[in-house]
């Protein structure tokens, strides 16, 4: 058994290794919708929905701490994956109901959901159940950190 959680836990530090590098580039890209939506309400002269840049950064910080908590194997980094998954299950919502009332094409092209946030969404899962088979092991069979 002892192989096992060995296997799981290198092939969670090297995820997090890649989960960090995600969560960089979550942030650069939060922060570049920021900008863009500054410039879009300058040149309207209205409010943009800033949902996806808020969600953006909110997601780059939480996939960012997750990835140094699997990347120093910590098992509290299951409570940051938890959280992680909740808030894209809020944003997913949140996008289907404005997709819902959308009046346009271009509205619901706006709150459609792209893949690669499905994606990451399903990753998240996958990463969240892995984490917690690695804790069960450790726990069930008594072996110390």
């Amino acid at each position: 058994m002892n192989l096992i959680l060995v296997v799981l836990e290198n092939f969670l530090r090297m995820f997090g290794l890649f989960w960090i590098v995600g969560g960089i580039f979550t942030l650069k890209a939060a922060r570049e919708s920021e900008f863009m939506d500054t410039c879009l309400e300058q040149l309207e002269q209205k409010k943009v929905d800033r949902l996806v840049s808020n969600f953006m950064f909110i997601g780059g910080f939480l996939t960012l701490l997750s990835g140094i908590g699997l990347l120093i194997n910590s098992d509290t980094v299951i409570i940051i994956l938890l959280i992680l998954s909740i808030s894209q299950f809020i944003y997913f919502d949140i996008k289907k109901k404005k997709f819902n009332q959308a009046k346009s094409e271009e509205e619901r092209e706006e709150y459609s959901i792209k893949s690669s946030t499905y994606n990451a969404f399903i990753t998240t899962i996958y990463i969240t159940i892995i984490v917690a088979i690695k804790i069960l092991i450790k726990n069930i069979w008594q072996i110390p950190d």
